[in-house]
């Protein structure tokens, strides 16, 4: 029987692959001046600093009380 933190996983993997695109396109916006791609570029970088920072917190929360509770 499957609990509900096993139904609610993000891949930090995928998070860090969406941060390095969204700075990718954040750096060609600079580079090529694009007003529209640098604003969009700004935001969706902004949102996945928040999304990696929230799934590394979830991560380590999750880790430690694994250790918890095998000690």
């Amino acid at each position: 029987m499957s609990s509900p933190e096993d139904k609610f996983k993000i891949n930090l993997n995928q998070n860090l692959w969406g941060l390095f695109v969204s700075f990718a396109s954040l750096g060609a916006a600079e580079h090529y001046k694009l007003c529209t791609l640098y604003w969009f570029s700004l935001v969706a970088s902004l949102i996945m600093i928040l999304s990696v920072g929230v799934t590394t917190i979830a991560y380590t929360i999750n880790y430690w009380k694994n250790k918890v509770r095998s000690e």
